[in-house]
């Protein structure tokens, strides 16, 4: 686990570890920074913490090194749903209402290679988009 550290370093040790390199988040909201991450070899996924607003942000990194794939459900009602296209790669994007709060929990699920992600946060969807849009692609 990478707390509070540098998080290039944490990118760094993903790329080691799974021999790739992998589709970044680009820190660009004002609010919103690093926090930890964790690593489990042996499931061979990465996850990935931010604060954001004071909500956190997890982005998950598996790699496929089974016949599973990544899923989580949440029990929210959904808001929205649709698939959108960014730097070529499809997004599969929720919006889930949360009971008491003004703002969404935005989950978006994308493959690029091989390897399964997974964005979520709970912030405006304008917010949200803005992430994705700047998300940093391995050349």
């Amino acid at each position: 686990m990478i707390e509070n550290e540098d998080e290039e370093k944490a990118y760094q040790e993903i790329s080691d570890t799974f021999d790739t390199d992998v589709v970044k988040i680009f820190v660009c909201l004002s609010d919103m920074k690093f926090d930890t991450m964790n690593l489990d070899e042996s499931k061979q996924v990465a996850e990935m913490y931010y604060s954001y607003n004071g909500e956190t942000i997890g982005y998950i990194i598996n790699m496929p090194y089974r016949d599973s794939s990544l899923g989580i459900d949440f029990e929210d009602p959904i808001e929205k749903k649709y698939s959108k296209e960014i730097h070529g790669c499809k997004m599969n994007i929720t919006l889930y209402k949360i009971e008491d709060s003004k703002v969404p929990k935005c989950v978006a699920k994308f493959k690029y290679g091989s390897i399964e992600y997974l964005l979520m946060g709970t912030m405006d969807e304008q917010d949200f988009e803005k992430i994705l849009k700047n998300l940093v692609f391995p050349k």
